[in-house]
């Protein structure tokens, strides 16, 4: 028999050596999210999907959630106070909550029975966009972080992944198939298509500055990461992923981000393999 221990290693692109080094000395971890300020990260521990917060040095670490709680996509509050993050138990739905940034106050935010996730803040942190998956169907929704309400953005029928944009007047998202990127206006309260990938986009970040939405292609033939500028249509190359042994995890596939510098933020995979032989003695 085979047996297989799962690990990461986090890495970023140094463009000064031209190539990936470690990122948070190399740990086993990616679905990072920096604070505004960029002094502290909150990032998932592969493979027990266990949610951390840290200094972008690594200092003061401290564990926000233990097993068998599962945690994903983690995003700090424009005030950094605060965490909001979807967590699963086995046989449960994946959930929206809210953990303060010294662990003390987890609240789930919504009592419902179906699939929350990819929470995104607005920049002034009165309202999370996110994505339902259940009963009422795949669209984007947006919450009152006070009152906890909930209404549906228009027209986002069959669209997830929202993240919003730094200075509030766009919201990205991806088709059901990823294959195609919409943004909001929230001026005009409409929807444009932005870009398409026939094979797929994956992971939309935004700049700090707002000016540029990155995206990875990685189950194209060729992987690449690409950005794309706010009011273009035409994406342009950020970096060949082709030499790349990325780790793919089962639920969200391979993850890329960007560092507070702009620099890509990549898990290799660092997985081990043995094979074990079993012999059975008579008695």
């Amino acid at each position: 028999m085979i047996g297989q221990q799962a690990r990461g290693e986090l890495v970023h692109f140094d463009p000064r050596a031209k190539e990936f080094v470690p990122f948070l000395s190399g740990i086993s971890a990616c679905e990072l999210d920096f604070s505004r300020d960029g002094k502290w990260v909150t990032y998932v521990t592969y493979p027990e999907r266990i949610l951390w917060r840290s200094r972008v040095d690594g200092s003061e670490r401290l564990q926000l959630t233990y097993p068998p709680v599962a945690a994903m996509l983690p995003r700090w509050s424009p005030d950094g106070t605060g965490i909001a993050y979807s967590a699963a138990q086995p046989g449960k739905p994946w959930k929206l909550f809210l953990i303060s940034a010294q662990g003390d106050r987890n609240e789930e935010l919504l009592t419902e029975e179906m699939n929350e996730l990819d929470a995104a803040w607005s920049p002034d942190g009165t309202r999370i966009a996110f994505g339902r998956y259940g009963g009422v169907g795949s669209a984007i929704y947006m919450l009152n972080v006070k009152g906890r309400q909930v209404t549906t953005l228009q027209d986002s029928k069959d669209l997830f992944a929202p993240r919003w944009s730094p200075d509030g007047q766009h919201l990205a998202a991806l088709s059901a198939d990823s294959k195609k990127l919409f943004v909001f206006d929230f001026k005009s309260q409409k929807w444009s298509e932005w870009t398409q990938q026939p094979q797929g986009l994956g992971f939309p970040t935004w700049s700090r500055d707002g000016a540029y939405l990155y995206y990875d292609n990685s189950f194209a033939d060729k992987p690449t990461l690409r950005r794309i500028k706010i009011g273009q249509r035409e994406s342009e190359l950020v970096l060949d992923l082709r030499s790349l042994n990325r780790y793919t995890d089962s639920i969200i596939g391979s993850w890329s981000g960007l560092a507070p510098d702009g620099s890509p933020l990549v898990v290799l995979d660092r997985s081990t393999q043995e094979v074990y032989a079993l012999e059975l003695e008579e008695r």
